[in-house]
This record gives C-alpha cells, structure tokens and sequence, in this order.
C-alpha cells in the first residue's frame, strides 16, 4: 500500500470510527456526550515509528521523535508535514517536549537510569543533560514555558521530576502512583493531573504529594493526557492500538463533557497554544501522521 493509500485508510477508518462511537456512546459516556461524523480538519504526514511530538510553535514548526533501536528528531512544517532537519538522539528517547525559548526536552529511559537531554532548538545542539531518579516515561512543559515535568518510574514506583530548562537544576519530585502513564501540571503550576493505566484521573498537590481528588473517564486503559491553555479541559486519551477515543473532560466538575473519535494506534494527544486544536499523534512501523481537530 502506498503512504497515501494507507493515509487515506486512516483516515476512512476514524470516520468509520466516529460513528460507532455516536452509535454505541464510547467507554462510560452517553451517546448525548459524543460527536457525531467528527472528522480531523487536516492530517499532517509524519515519520514512521513516531513515538512523540511537540506541539506546534508560532512559526508552525513541530518536532517529532521517531525511531526504534535508533532514534532522532525531526523538524517539520506543520500545514504540511515537509521535513526540514533532523537529528539523532539515544534509542531509549521516550518522549519531547519543547519550551516557549525554543529548548528541547528529550526524556531518555533505559532498563537501568533515565535522563532529560535538553538541545537547543535552533542548532539542535546539547545543552546539558540533567540525571533523573529512574527512567523516563514522559516529559511536558508547564504554562511558564520553561519548566519541564518528566515522568519516571521503575517496577514499583514512579515520580515527576521538575527541571529548570534554563539552567538544567531539579526543583523538586512529586511522588505520583506506580502505573502513571501520562501528565500535566494546571495552569498556576502547583497541581499534576496523573492518567493512570486504569483510566482514572488523579490530582496530586505539587507542593506536597498529597492527592487532592480523583476520578475516573471509563474503563479503557489511559494512554496519554493533555491540559487545555486556559485550564478548564482535559483531553484524555484511552483505549487500545485497535481502538481508542479521547474523552474531554470539564475540569470544574470532572465530568466527561463529549467523547472525540482517534485514530488506530494513537500514542499521544497534544493542544494548540490558542487552545483551538488538538493534535493527535499516530504511528507504526509502517507510517506516521499527527491528525488536527478543531476542538
């Protein structure tokens, strides 16, 4: 099949999906909180094996993580996926994100130690790596634009580590539960949204690692988690390589608002900095895309 065969089959898929999801209601939702006939705006083309992406800067540039047993950066445009430069970076890479100043944040996670590479955008230069208690799973920038939150963890506990990018200095680690595949700091920065495997929600106070609330958005295993600019929704995504959906959270009453439809091996759910798209991220062996929703 060629690549745009296969982008077209994608795509027909997640109609096709959309309107399950309006038949059936999704996992835990009503069939009143699903949109119907939903249907990304654009698909941007993207490596294959893409792991990670970043969201896209104001100049509409986006850095995704692609790779195996090797593993690299790619820069690409936005509107229409065309690659301009890439860079290779340690196979155990798991995840990226980049800060408003243009610095890159590569989670790195092997069997043994983890790590937080931070590159320079512009040069793709390393600035400095910052040594981390366990092995990365995930890494995200909170709304000051320069502080990073890496996701580690071994077989029996997990924590977030907070790094000044600016200066590569650990602020502090929140300790959050052992099957926590995805987070997000609130928009004041002193709260972590944590998406546990099981699909529930926890709130956990950064300042102490109490655990102020939880709740839950079904049953599928949760997959990746994304805050809203201004803080009021969650996007969760959860389900499996063959199906999977993003719930939307109304964050005031933690409740699911609507269900959103997502494509087949979905791996990660990103918002615009407007807050009017939301990007997700899909991948194999075989392609790569990052499908854009108006949201």
């Amino acid at each position: 099949m060629t690549g745009a065969a296969r982008r077209t089959a994608v795509v027909i898929g997640l109609m096709s999906a959309a309107l399950m999801l309006a038949a059936c209601g999704g996992s835990g939702t009503s069939s009143s909180q699903t949109s119907a006939r939903v249907v990304p705006e654009h698909v941007v083309r993207a490596p294959k094996r893409i792991l990670a992406a970043t969201a896209p800067q104001p100049n509409g540039i986006i850095w995704a993580l692609a790779g195996g047993h090797s593993a690299g950066l790619f820069e690409m445009d936005s509107p229409s996926g065309h690659i301009s430069g890439s860079v290779s970076v340690s196979g155990a890479a798991r995840s990226l994100a980049e800060s408003s100043t243009g610095v890159l944040g590569v989670a790195i996670g092997t069997n043994r130690a983890g790590a937080l590479e931070l590159l320079d955008g512009r040069t793709t230069k390393v600035i400095r790596t910052v040594a981390l208690p366990a092995p990365a799973r995930d890494v995200v920038v909170g709304s000051d634009g320069t502080t990073f939150y890496v996701l580690t963890g071994w077989a029996n506990s997990a924590s977030v580590t907070i790094v000044n990018s600016q200066n590569g200095r650990i602020r502090g680690t929140v300790p959050v539960p052992t099957n926590t595949d995805s987070i997000a700091p609130d928009v004041q920065q002193t709260l972590l949204y944590v998406l546990e495997r099981d699909g529930n929600v926890s709130e956990i106070s950064i300042s102490d690692g109490k655990v102020m609330a939880r709740f839950s958005v079904g049953h599928d295993p949760g997959l990746s988690l994304a805050l809203s600019p201004d803080g009021s929704q969650l996007y969760v995504l959860k389900g499996t390589d063959a199906v999977a959906n993003v719930a939307v959270v109304d964050v005031a009453t933690e409740s699911v608002r609507r269900v959103l439809p997502a494509p087949s091996h979905c791996l990660e759910v990103l918002v615009s900095a407007s807050g009017g798209q939301l990007f997700e991220v899909a991948g194999t062996a075989g392609y790569g895309n990052i499908q854009v929703f108006a949201v």
